[in-house]
């Protein structure tokens, strides 16, 4: 390549900062300057060229013939799909319709708006993405004030223990760099999962539940906090409700109780240590949970 048709190539080159769809892309990076994810880039973001130009892609509407569970598909035109769906808002009342755009580029683009606009001049319910995933387990612990409790910075500079449950570098891909600055630091780590992931190996112990008994191991450990005299009492006085009601709800579930349901030994429900701090970074599991 010659030096002028280089100088061509390079002066034709862009660096978009965006969260925005992309029709073409050739490459993405993390942006350095963001100072949440400092230049951290997990596996779904560095996947996201592969999507616009998929082979796979859908291009038309597909509508089912068989009966669900079939897997059962033929293409429709658009104005076929649209007629689809007149015809069943038109069956029932409009408020009795829901419009949920679900992730992607209706949740982080410009059309988000226009999407919603367009549900309520029908006076449709128009449904936030986010509600049928981790938006109403974030409303949980928001109304018990945890959320405010650390910052992934306080936990890379002064967590001496980090409790990982049902947490991974995927679905929470800017943890990663704090986790790792506290492990550098000394911090030990232990991950609960129903499998193992990508967390497990920055973990000093693993421990591997069964699936849908995340309440059933909380409520065992809960239940050996509280006999054990573990708790700090004059927080507890200060700043909740209903702990006495909360302590006499524990007492049936012991860790012999709960260790058939989540495959986890007795021994393992006193893993909390005593150290402090120990902040604990967790998905919405409990809400995917059977107790």
């Amino acid at each position: 390549m010659s030096v002028k048709s280089r100088s061509t190539m390079e002066a034709s080159k862009r660096h978009i900062r965006t969260i925005c769809p992309m029709k073409h892309v050739t490459s993405i990076k993390g942006d350095p300057e963001n100072p949440d994810s400092r230049g951290f880039l997990c596996m779904r973001g560095q996947a996201t060229r592969e999507i616009p130009q998929n082979p796979q892609r859908l291009r038309t509407p597909l509508r089912r013939v068989g009966k669900r569970g079939e897997e059962r598909w033929e293409p429709i035109s658009w104005e076929d799909a649209y007629s689809l769906i007149i015809e069943h808002i038109q069956q029932t009342k409009r408020d009795h319709v829901g419009i949920w755009a679900g992730h992607g580029a209706l949740a982080t683009s410009s059309i988000r708006p226009l999407f919603m606009r367009f549900g309520y001049l029908g006076g449709f319910q128009v449904w936030n993405p986010a509600m049928i995933c981790w938006a109403l387990g974030a409303y949980g612990l928001a109304l018990t004030g945890v959320l405010e409790a650390n910052t992934k910075e306080d936990m890379a500079a002064h967590s001496r223990t980090i409790l990982l449950w049902g947490a991974n570098l995927a679905s929470q891909p800017t943890t990663a760099p704090y986790l790792i600055e506290a492990r550098k630091r000394g911090a030990h780590i232990i991950h609960i999962d129903c499998r193992r992931n990508e967390a497990s190996r920055h973990a000093d112990e693993v421990y591997i539940i069964k699936p849908g008994s995340d309440a059933a191991l909380a409520l065992a450990m809960a239940h050996v906090i509280v006999q054990e005299g573990l708790t700090d009492l004059s927080f507890i006085q200060a700043h909740t409700l209903g702990f006495e009601a909360f302590a006499d709800h524990l007492d049936p579930f012991t860790p012999a109780w709960a260790e058939p349901l989540t495959g986890i030994s007795r021994p393992m429900y006193r893993l909390l240590p005593s150290v402090h701090p120990a902040p604990i970074s967790l998905t919405t599991w409990l809400q995917s949970s059977r107790h």
